[in-house]
């Protein structure tokens, strides 16, 4: 084995995680992290022939999954890695709640506004009083509408 070729895959892993845990986007390690993988790889076949590049290949790729892993968890518990994760849960009594399930079931059903919609105001859906808004457009009071989509507290309407 050249450790030449396992410095180059190994360094190209090494840009490929600064690429996924510390630089935003994909490109300035990233790239370069890739093209050093393959290099090593490629390498590894022109020099030792086939069965070698492919021992090199699989071996990056069964080596690579769990240690990222383990480099993922590692990297958490260090002081940096927690500063990129925020620790906070989303419960109630923080003022965090998911919506009401009754609001989630409205989607295609109609109903009647009334009060004008521009582009929010209340309708009757269900024979229950609901917070509305359009997409834009102003519809009057008394119009048939139909609820088109709900996201969390808000839902959309469009007249009929």
């Amino acid at each position: 084995m050249s450790w030449f070729l396992i410095f180059l895959i190994g360094l190209g892993v090494l840009l490929l995680f600064i690429e996924i845990t510390l630089l935003p986007g994909f490109g300035a390690a990233g790239i370069p992290g890739l093209v050093l993988i393959v290099a090593g790889i490629g390498l590894a076949w022109v020099q030792f022939g086939l069965r070698t590049g492919l021992i090199y290949g699989s071996a990056t790729v069964v080596l690579t999954i769990p240690l990222a892993i383990l480099a993922l968890w590692l990297f958490r518990r260090t002081r940096l890695g927690g500063s990129f994760i925020l620790n906070i849960a989303a419960n109630r009594t923080d003022g965090f709640q998911a919506p009401p399930q009754e609001l989630v079931n409205l989607v295609g059903k109609s109903g009647k506004s009334i009060t004008p919609l521009r582009p929010a105001g209340t309708a009757l859906i269900n024979d229950q009083r609901v917070d509305v808004v359009t997409l834009g457009d102003f519809i009057g009071a008394e119009v048939e509408i139909e609820v088109i989509l709900v996201e969390g507290n808000r839902v959309v309407v469009r007249s009929l």
